[in-house]
């Protein structure tokens, strides 16, 4: 009786280990024109709308729907932390609440570059734009982050009219009908009727009106469809930094740098300009280096 059992026993193993490889060559990659088994179709072919998709619901036929008068996001995504450790939930949460803050633009400073009393800003509003508290310290790196994002988005949108280092002199502005403005002129350094970083966000947002009658309306265009509020005042921070740059003294330039701009010094520079050497590439990215 056992004898008969063993055999049945190895039979039984013989067809499972033939249907398991049986199953295994049809999981090759081979190709079929058979219909894929749907083991829950409730899940595969529930009735939903696509993006984009006509509906036969609403009047206007559009299936993607705006949303109601008022609404404002709630995030960016739907978690409010990050992370497993605790410092990686905080940094998580810090990060959520900067973004539901920036959803409600209720910050005129922020926003919009103006005091209440409709004066533009004078310095950028940091603390508003990265929600610190007045006891808050700013840490120089997130500074850096800044000025860093700035000049990528500078180069992007600024440097083909205002050049390399914002003298107005880009590919695209040398071939202006008239000259574009240059940075470093005075009217546009701190404190100067043009000097507030509010005045220089609200141009990079809005543009820059023409005369009355005159085509186009802007003689410089709005980017505020292609660089939001967090971008602009990173341009108008690296806008100072090159305007740092043009009038710094070559001691604040790293020690291999300056061998290296030295170098390059034409030999009859003397005196007082021997500490303000002359290219304003090198200057910038010197001081950049540096800031």
């Amino acid at each position: 009786m056992r004898a008969v059992m063993d055999r049945v026993k190895v039979a039984a193993s013989i067809a499972l280990a033939a249907s398991v490889l049986a199953a295994s060559a049809g999981c090759r990659g081979d190709r079929t024109d058979n219909p894929p088994r749907q083991y829950f179709p409730g899940l595969m072919d529930q009735p939903k709308y696509k993006a984009q998709a006509e509906s036969r619901f609403f009047s206007d036929r559009r299936a993607m729907r705006e949303p109601p008068s008022g609404v404002v996001a709630f995030g960016r995504a739907p978690h409010l932390e990050y992370g497993s450790g605790e410092a990686e939930r905080e940094e998580g949460r810090a990060r959520v609440s900067l973004q539901r803050t920036h959803f409600l633009r209720n910050d005129d400073r922020v926003f919009r570059g103006i005091e209440n009393d409709d004066t533009w800003v004078e310095r950028i509003p940091i603390r508003g734009l990265y929600n610190l508290g007045p006891d808050d310290s700013i840490d120089e790196a997130l500074v850096m982050r800044l000025i860093e994002t700035g000049r990528k988005q500078y180069n992007i949108f600024c440097l083909v009219c205002h050049g390399g280092a914002g003298a107005g002199d880009g590919p695209v502005g040398k071939e202006w009908s008239a000259p574009l403005p240059n940075f470093h002129d005075d009217r546009f350094q701190p404190g100067a009727d043009d000097g507030s970083d509010g005045y220089l966000f609200h141009v990079i947002r809005n543009g820059v009106a023409n005369a009355p009658g005159a085509e186009p309306a802007l003689r410089m265009p709005a980017y505020g469809d292609r660089v939001n509020e967090h971008d602009a005042w990173a341009i108008v921070a690296y806008i100072r930094s090159l305007q740092r740059a043009r009038g710094a003294p070559i001691d604040l330039v790293p020690d291999a740098e300056r061998e290296r701009l030295e170098r390059r010094r034409p030999a009859t520079q003397t005196g007082a300009d021997a500490g303000h050497p002359h290219g304003d590439d090198d200057s910038h990215t010197s001081m950049e280096d540096a800031s």
